[in-house]
């Protein structure tokens, strides 16, 4: 069983390292006139599989790398929306993961990071979208943003020497919800301007639990609450096959018991197969 799991992980990685790497949503310009694309896609376009990923790199040499597996619409053609979309993604823990505790047991200190991340997880699975708020240009607009789902995270079971189940991976279910605004504008080559993309900063809020009975088998804290809190800061800039960068900074308003950062970094390259 441990050999099949070792297997599947690496045919994900593979997945996600080599045909790319989770976009944020998409930001589209304001067009004049009709704000809704309300018009039903060809039958011959292809579904959006695996069309969208990230590679993001966190501070402590955290890697997550994450991949869109399917984006679908649900609601009313027309008339109301709500984007439903499953992500799947591998975690390294990064340089400063060093056998701690006993019989292999390793820290998870990379599980603080992946709380605040929307796009973390072996799996996540959720909705997300944005709301159109004001505009002053076909490509200027502050947005409303939001993501809310259910997620699997992955960490290493701690224990004592003599412990068989310690170093062994261990799965921690998590809820979470993000809600923020985004203000956009176009950015663009110089000696380009028709290749026009989009600039952005975004300021959010998160949001997570996981029960205190799942995280008692990860980190030796005598108590935990189970609900983090924080808020975010995040610029980026998107030019098609030019540029796709975004980085961010988390503050852990209401952080994990078994961390001590006051911040989060975050730095990440993205791409999107759709226009």
């Amino acid at each position: 069983m441990r050999s099949r799991k070792k297997a599947l992980t690496g045919w994900i990685a593979l997945m996600l390292i080599f045909p790319g790497l989770l976009s944020a949503q998409s930001l589209k310009p304001v067009a004049a006139g009709a704000r809704r694309d309300t018009s039903p896609r060809s039958i011959t376009e292809p579904p959006e599989w695996l069309s969208a990923g990230m590679m993001e790199w966190g501070q402590g040499g955290q890697l997550q790398a994450s991949a869109r597996v399917v984006r679908l619409m649900i609601g009313e053609p027309g008339k109301w929306q709500l984007p439903f979309s499953v992500y799947s993604g591998v975690a390294q823990p990064g340089s400063n993961a060093s056998l701690a505790g006993g019989a292999g047991s390793r820290t998870n200190e990379s599980i603080t990071w992946q709380l605040y991340s929307p796009w973390s997880g072996m799996m996540n699975v959720g909705f997300e979208g944005q709301k159109l708020c004001s505009h002053w240009g076909p490509y200027s607009a502050i947005r409303l943003v939001f993501q809310v789902g259910e997620r699997v995270l992955s960490g290493y079971r701690i224990g004592a020497l003599n412990d068989p189940l310690a170093g062994r991976q261990q799965y921690l279910w998590n809820h979470y919800a993000v809600i923020g605004c985004v203000i956009h504008t176009g950015a663009w080559e110089r000696s380009n301007p028709k290749n026009l993309g989009r600039g952005w900063i975004m300021v959010r809020g998160h949001l997570s639990y996981s029960a205190p009975d799942q995280l008692r088998g990860l980190f030796s804290v005598p108590k935990f609450r189970g609900l983090y809190g924080g808020a975010s800061l995040g610029l980026g800039i998107e030019v098609s096959r030019v540029v796709h960068l975004r980085a961010g900074v988390c503050w852990p308003v209401y952080g994990p018991e078994w961390s001590l950062l006051r911040s989060l970094t975050q730095f990440s390259f993205q791409y999107n197969w759709k226009p």
